[in-house]
């Protein structure tokens, strides 16, 4: 009787989860920022005997702030990453454990920074020499790829 008991609660707690994951599924932005994450460290200087590792998820918090340009920001210790960001924070957003974000924003033009360490890591720019920059359309999600690698040699 027992173990007919185990067994149909088991049922429940996975229809449950099941229905939450769908549920997460269901609500998707439609408008904003969706993307990954990921941290390299070390030597990443390929080598015909040696096989580069991938890179890993890093859970982190991206923050969102109006167009910045590298002269508003003072630099840190490590290539790509700064003390502060004086521009407006428009948004924030915590990854999960693999590194994936998305969060809902209006149409406009963004610098997206991570947290790293004690500071803030952006190591992209434009032809303007604006850092981080990100463009959201009306009704499009737009899909990053965020590769912090302070502590990696290339």
């Amino acid at each position: 009787m027992k173990s007919i008991l185990f067994i149909f609660l088991c049922g429940i707690f996975l229809s449950l989860s099941c229905g939450n994951s769908r549920h997460l599924n269901e609500q998707k932005i439609q408008q904003g920022l969706e993307g990954i994450v990921q941290i390299v460290k070390g030597d990443r200087m390929p080598s015909p005997d040696v096989p580069l590792a991938e890179p890993a998820g890093y859970p982190t918090t991206v923050y969102i702030h109006e167009l910045t340009a590298v002269s508003q920001l003072r630099k840190l210790n490590k290539a790509g990453l700064y003390a502060n960001v004086p521009t407006t924070l428009v948004a924030s957003v915590k990854t999960d454990s693999l590194g994936h974000f998305a969060v809902e924003l209006p149409p406009g033009e963004y610098s997206v920074f991570v947290q790293y360490e004690n500071g803030f890591y952006a190591n992209w720019f434009n032809e303007k020499n604006q850092i981080g920059p990100a463009l959201v359309q009306e009704k499009k999600l737009t899909r990053l790829k965020l590769l912090v690698s302070a502590d990696a040699t290339f």
